[in-house]
């Protein structure tokens, strides 16, 4: 993309004032939790800034091992302007405000179709690791379990992808 046509993108975006829709609902939190690799925390990390996320937690007991660099980098200008920290503790109420939704991105028994959930105005997404998912202790946390459905042969999203559809299927329930 030519640095034109790249200009008349961010014209186009503010142009449509989508960011004026938080003047009118809440921002959402985002949940991670055990996320293996420090390239899938920038991915979050980029799609936080990308929806306006509130804040970002990376529930990780591994994490301040990774190399910071290595998530700034994939996260890109993100990691800059979207609040983040990583902690290492289960409770989520300690530091999900009270009104907000746990929604647990997840395909388990009690999941709802995304297609038929209605995603409530304060939400905070929570989504697992790439090999093991949101451990139980925490998704018994969630107000609400949803999960994406998968057509093709291959019946699994990465993370990052499964946490996008889901932000992006919220956004537009909003606007």
């Amino acid at each position: 993309m030519g640095a034109q046509e790249n200009h008349s993108s961010y014209d186009k975006f503010n142009k449509l004032n989508l960011a004026g829709i938080y003047q009118k609902i809440s921002r959402p939190i985002i949940v991670s939790d055990r996320l293996r690799t420090p390239e899938n925390m920038g991915s979050v990390l980029r799609l936080a800034g990308n929806i306006g996320a509130e804040k970002t937690i990376f529930l990780s007991d591994v994490a301040q091992d990774f190399r910071l660099r290595r998530i700034k980098k994939t996260a890109s200008t993100a990691n800059e302007n979207t609040p983040w920290e990583i902690r290492d503790e289960n409770q989520l109420s300690t530091f999900i405000p009270a009104g907000f939704q746990i929604v647990a991105i997840e395909t388990s028994e009690k999941a709802e179709s995304i297609f038929d959930f209605q995603f409530p105005e304060k939400t905070a997404f929570i989504v697992g690791s790439e090999r093991y998912g949101i451990r139980p202790e925490i998704l018994k946390q969630a107000h609400h379990q949803v999960y994406i459905p998968i057509p093709g042969p291959v019946s699994s999203l990465n993370v990052t992808h499964a946490l996008s559809v889901a932000l992006f299927e919220w956004l537009r329930q909003m606007i």
